[in-house]
């Protein structure tokens, strides 16, 4: 798979991708990581290969009577958590081949499936856990960010590791109807229909990066998204907001304005600021990330010791 001709092998093989994609079914870490890995190799060398992909996908489960992506739903469906290594590759393996999509259709009915198995609860269990690894909480907000995006949401901005702009419709008709004729996904419907909810994982802006949980274990929250996207940051404030004028006013007397020279000082203040915290915020994240990182590859170290002293 490293080399051109071996890659053009595979490709015009399906049946190998459609063994790569059971081995991910494998009672075995060792197996199951090195078939995830092979297969993000297979889907980031072309978009084309994510059709190829999803085509091997469904042979599998159809023959073993599953809904398509069983086996890696499987694994992001770990109760504890433990293995979070594999809990990225796969769900990253989801978003890879999501991003590959050209079309609404194959892309909704992906994730439509996906959505029918939980996918979405699976998330909230993930994410409200103390300790969540980082690198899937990203996984995680690009599915979200992506979905919403596709959906038409226009307040959301597509993921940066994801498609830049929508899919094209899969029906006909001219250009200005496709708006009025796109498909939404399967919890958009729902959501329509019984009152909006909100998602497991509120995507941010992508100047701001994702919701990642804190050193508690909570999540910090990206005010401006939660404002602007599905509901105010705080509860009951809503009215207030929508009813506040405009301009500020004084209790007292009018004031006057404040002057330009005043204004420009405020602002690199305050920016100043913004950019100090952010800043360490960042480190404080990156410090974290890896702290968390050693302490997962000793413990997945750990594992394998344990899965080859079983075998000797």
């Amino acid at each position: 798979m490293l080399y051109v001709d071996g890659m053009n092998g595979l490709i015009s093989h399906n049946e190998t991708v459609q063994w790569l994609y059971t081995l991910i079914g494998s009672k075995f870490r060792l197996v199951v990581k090195t078939a995830l890995k092979l297969l993000l190799v297979f889907v980031e060398y072309t978009e084309a290969n994510a059709s190829l992909l999803i085509e091997a996908v469904s042979a599998v489960d159809t023959k073993r009577g599953c809904k398509p992506w069983s086996n890696a739903m499987e694994i992001l469906d770990e109760k504890d958590g433990v293995d979070t290594e594999l809990l990225v590759y796969a769900m990253t393996l989801i978003n890879k081949t999501l991003a590959g999509l050209p079309d609404q259709d194959s892309y909704y009915d992906v994730v439509d499936c996906l959505e029918e198995q939980g996918i979405e609860a699976m998330a909230h269990r993930h994410l409200n856990r103390k300790g969540t690894d980082l690198d899937l909480v990203e996984q995680f907000n690009i599915y979200e960010m992506a979905l919403r995006h596709e959906d038409g949401d226009d307040e959301t901005q597509p993921p940066p590791a994801g498609r830049k702009d929508r899919r094209r419709a899969s029906v006909g008709g001219p250009p200005e109807r496709r708006g009025l004729e796109r498909r939404r996904s399967r919890r958009h419907s729902l959501q329509n229909g019984k009152g909006h909810t909100s998602a497991p994982a509120s995507p941010s802006n992508h100047g701001h990066g994702p919701n990642f949980p804190t050193f508690n274990g909570s999540r910090i929250e990206n005010i401006n998204e939660r404002h602007h996207g599905h509901g105010t940051p705080y509860p009951g404030r809503s009215h207030c907001v929508a009813s506040a004028p405009s301009t500020p006013q004084s209790r007292f007397a009018p004031s006057s304005p404040p002057s330009p020279s005043d204004v420009k000082t405020d602002r690199s203040t305050l920016g100043g600021l913004l950019t100090s915290s952010y800043r360490q915020h960042q480190e404080s994240l990156a410090a974290e990330r890896d702290r968390r990182r050693l302490e997962r590859e000793e413990r997945l170290q750990k594992i394998e010791r344990d899965e080859r002293s079983r075998f000797k």
